[in-house]
């Protein structure tokens, strides 16, 4: 090999290293367009459900199509039922269903974990932890909602907007609340 051609080959390795390194970076930062899915649409399309059904599920509309089989039997399990309840009934789940429509999708991927969480404590403590909450102010209710769970009891019940609260107030991860082991604190040797 001449040294030109060396030359040529440590260039050409180089820009394709490069490329590497820019093409990711670059693919991270700009957003990605939804792709249509590559799987067949799951029936029932919105066009095959009922009028009333639609009628009930009208904030899902323009997401039904990409839904799972799955997903979409329950809702239309809850669209069946939803004319032959009572009228408070019929409007407080008329009223639920917008506001599930409005979620992100991580808002309710974390509703469906707080569920699951919820029905797996006894009933006596479910019912103590919502006497709980109903006897908190709107003000503390708020905090609660926008924060998440913590374990800072303080940080959860005060609604204190002092940085330290705010940043105690946030979620712990599953790892945190599964008991793992926290990292050792720093001792004044270590500053």
């Amino acid at each position: 090999m001449s040294r030109e051609q060396l030359i040529v080959a440590v260039v050409a390795g180089l820009c394709v290293a490069l490329m590497a390194a820019v093409l990711p970076a670059r693919a991270e930062s700009e957003p990605v367009a939804p792709r249509a899915s590559l799987l067949p649409l799951v029936r029932p399309l919105w066009s095959e459900l009922t009028t009333a059904q639609q009628a009930v599920l009208e904030p899902f509309s323009q997401q039904w199509n990409g839904w799972s089989a799955q997903e979409k039997r329950v809702w239309v399990s809850l669209a069946n039922r939803v004319p032959r309840m009572a009228p408070d009934a019929r409007e407080r789940a008329h009223e639920r269903i917008r506001e599930w429509a409005a979620l992100t999708p991580d808002q309710r991927r974390l509703a469906r974990q707080n569920y699951r969480l919820a029905k797996r404590l006894p009933p006596d403590e479910r019912q103590a932890q919502w006497e709980r909450y109903r006897e908190m102010t709107p003000e503390q209710r708020s905090v609660l909602r926008n924060a998440g769970w913590t374990s800072n009891t303080a940080a959860r019940h005060a609604g204190a907007r002092t940085g330290l609260a705010k940043e105690a107030a946030q979620p712990l991860s599953d790892l945190a609340r599964r008991g793992a082991r926290r990292p050792p604190t720093p001792r004044p040797a270590d500053f």
